[in-house]
């Protein structure tokens, strides 16, 4: 009889995450869908904004019930931004997925999660539109909706600089 769950588990032993993320202090996020990275990178940056005292807003129906769909994540200082959160690769870069140019947002903000380290990157429209961000690669072949961004940890901001950073940025939207 053939033994299902030990071959599995064989294979499994095989594609284990990094061992750079073994006793990391963000290493849980390796345990979690990729979906949910995501709403990880949402609430921390909402909670973030809310522990600076920086002012947001989130996209509601006309009930004032929050949207989970909607071409922007979050309102920082009266900016839309679309938000993308990435672990740190093997390589030691961030692939941030599913960047759209066809959404109305005003800029992108990504959060780059490493082992024991935040970091993050933001970017007008019109910077990841003229390739100002960096280079764009389609997630799909022969489809031009959905794309890539990939970043160094030293292309991006250290998290403690965020107050800094989200307020000169934004304030150049005024």
């Amino acid at each position: 009889m053939c033994d299902y769950k030990k071959i599995f588990q064989e294979v499994l032993s095989v594609h284990h995450n990094h061992t750079k993320w073994i006793d990391a202090d963000f290493g849980d996020i390796k345990i979690i869908s990729n979906t949910k990275v995501g709403s990880v990178g949402q609430d921390f940056i909402e909670k973030l904004c809310e522990e600076l005292s920086i002012k947001t807003a989130f996209p509601v129906n006309k009930g004032n019930i929050r949207l989970k769909q909607s071409p922007w994540d979050i309102e920082i200082n009266s900016v839309k931004f679309e938000l993308k959160t990435a672990t740190e690769d093997v390589s030691g870069c961030f692939q941030f997925n599913h960047v759209r140019y066809h959404r109305k947002y005003d800029a992108l903000l990504c959060l780059g999660v490493s082992p024991n380290a935040l970091r993050f990157g933001i970017w007008s429209k019109a910077e990841i539109t003229t390739g100002k961000a960096g280079n764009l690669v389609s997630m799909e072949k022969a489809a031009n909706a959905s794309y890539k961004l990939t970043k160094r940890p030293d292309h991006l901001y250290d998290i403690e600089d965020f107050e800094k950073v989200i307020k000169k940025f934004t304030n150049s939207f005024s």
